[in-house]
């Protein structure tokens, strides 16, 4: 593995809300930091046109859920880009080109193109963009401190699906990291309901597509159909991007 630059990560996981990171692969997230591997994330939206909650109470869910993850301080950023209006403009692409600058991932884990939310195929688009303009040198960008960044471009993306689900390429193992993955997602109690852990809460807000048990107990189940492909007890899944992996050894593969 090729050394990193200081301040760099071998993973970048980019989202449109906070949540979604912790909902579809806190898994893979865990078992990679604890492979060794630095891992970034990076939230597109603040998530504040959720039917629950607010943008202050969803900040101090994420600032829990990064201490059960075990992201470090630093390593998690919110673009503030308006939830429900994430636009393909030069002014955001802009914007995740320098969170892959500053991070300079190896790889990027991103979402799907399909979803039944606007906000997820939307951030698919931009972070197809940034990818491509984080490697120019003619796309000027600067860091917090107004210092010029320089081009980089991930080796990899893998893509990851929402509710609408595509047949994965891959599939991780997270099944030493699925109890802990449930505190995570408990520790967002105005998004959901996560059984044996956290209960709806009616002064949250109204119930919602993704705050009822049930929908919880759909996603136990996805991991589970997961992990089963694979002889696992639970997985998470990922779509290649960007052409056919290349292989030096097929042994490496298993």
């Amino acid at each position: 593995m090729a050394e990193q630059e200081p301040g760099g990560v071998d993973i970048l996981a980019i989202a449109a809300h906070p949540d979604d990171v912790e909902l579809h692969i806190a898994g893979t997230v865990m078992k990679s930091i604890a492979q060794g591997h630095r891992v970034a994330i990076c939230d597109l939206t603040a998530g504040e046109r959720g039917s629950r909650g607010s943008r202050q109470l969803r900040q101090q869910e994420t600032a829990a859920a990064n201490t059960i993850l075990g992201i470090p301080e630093g390593n998690r950023v919110n673009l503030g880009i308006p939830d429900g209006d994430i636009q393909l403009s030069p002014a955001n692409v802009l914007k995740v080109v320098g969170v892959i600058r500053r991070f300079r991932p190896r790889v990027i884990l991103f979402p799907a193109q399909r979803d039944r939310h606007p906000d997820h195929e939307a951030a698919h688009q931009l972070v197809c963009r940034a990818y491509f303009d984080a490697g120019l040198i003619a796309v000027e960008s600067n860091d917090d401190d107004g210092r010029a960044q320089s081009p980089h471009r991930p080796v990899r993306m893998f893509m990851y699906s929402h509710s609408w689900e595509d047949e994965p390429d891959f599939v991780v193992d997270i099944s030493d990291f699925f109890e802990r993955k449930l505190d995570g997602l408990a520790a967002y109690g105005s998004q959901f309901s996560v059984p044996g852990r956290n209960v709806e809460d009616p002064a949250m807000g109204p119930q919602t597509f993704i705050s009822s048990n049930e929908f919880m107990e759909y996603y136990i189940a996805r991991m589970r159909r997961l992990g089963f492909q694979i002889g696992a007890r639970y997985g998470e899944g990922f779509q290649t991007w960007g052409g056919p992996l290349k292989v030096e050894d097929l042994l490496s593969t298993v």
